[in-house]
């Protein structure tokens, strides 16, 4: 098997078009795209700079709306696309303080796979949103936030190999949302069920085991 590696800093605005155009300079044909890039902002809002939230959106937002844009004629074309778009429950859920920008750019993956898996699947294009919850990463390392999200159940906890495993079958399935894991399914049916003043109380609980406001 042949590995291309290519190192592009998707904050930078130009990076989906450098990063094709380095595609398309080795012949590369891309019949599946996985938009997995992300990261997290603790803290208030205006904690931060806008140049700090600038550079989140287009990692988060920007680029994948963009490499999917620069991408998707080719699957259209050759008739077969698979496109994963890595968003989280928290897109799904009511958001409590800290984090501000995170589950709105996850809500954003959710609804643009959703619409754009409708439009392209005619062509055999697939498009999926996958909506892990708590996920062992390293994501949580380098936000600082290690310490407490030890504090929360293991049973809320899944493996990144099992989230992508379910996020695959899911694609192939032409599924435009999934939830892994049974818990993520039931807390992602009980937020549409149960009266928002309960939702919305135990999301501020547990956000304050992990995130600094």
């Amino acid at each position: 098997m042949h590995v291309d590696v290519i190192v592009s800093d998707l904050s930078q605005r130009d990076a989906s078009e450098r990063l094709c155009a380095g595609i398309a300079s080795r012949g590369v044909n891309i019949d599946a795209l996985v938009n997995n890039a992300g990261y997290g902002v603790p803290g208030s809002y205006v904690a931060r700079t806008w140049d700090t939230h600038a550079a989140f959106i287009q990692v988060m937002v920007t680029a994948v709306a963009e490499l999917t844009h620069r991408l998707l004629p080719g699957m259209i074309e050759r008739r077969y696309g698979r496109i994963v778009n890595v968003a989280s429950l928290a897109g799904l859920v009511p958001s409590p303080a800290g984090h501000t920008l995170y589950a709105a750019s996850k809500a954003f993956l959710i609804k643009f796979s959703e619409s754009l898996a409708y439009e392209v699947e005619r062509d055999n294009v697939h498009v999926t949103a996958v909506c892990p919850g708590f996920t062992f990463s390293e994501f949580h390392d380098v936000t600082g936030t290690r310490a407490a999200m030890n504090r929360l159940p293991r049973f809320l906890w899944m493996d990144a190999a099992d989230v992508a495993k379910q996020g695959h079958a899911a694609v192939m399935a032409g599924k435009p949302i999934v939830v892994t894991g049974r818990v993520n399914s039931t807390i992602a049916t009980l937020v549409r069920i149960l009266p928002q003043r309960l939702v919305v109380g135990a999301g501020r609980r547990i956000g304050r085991l992990y995130r600094r406001v």
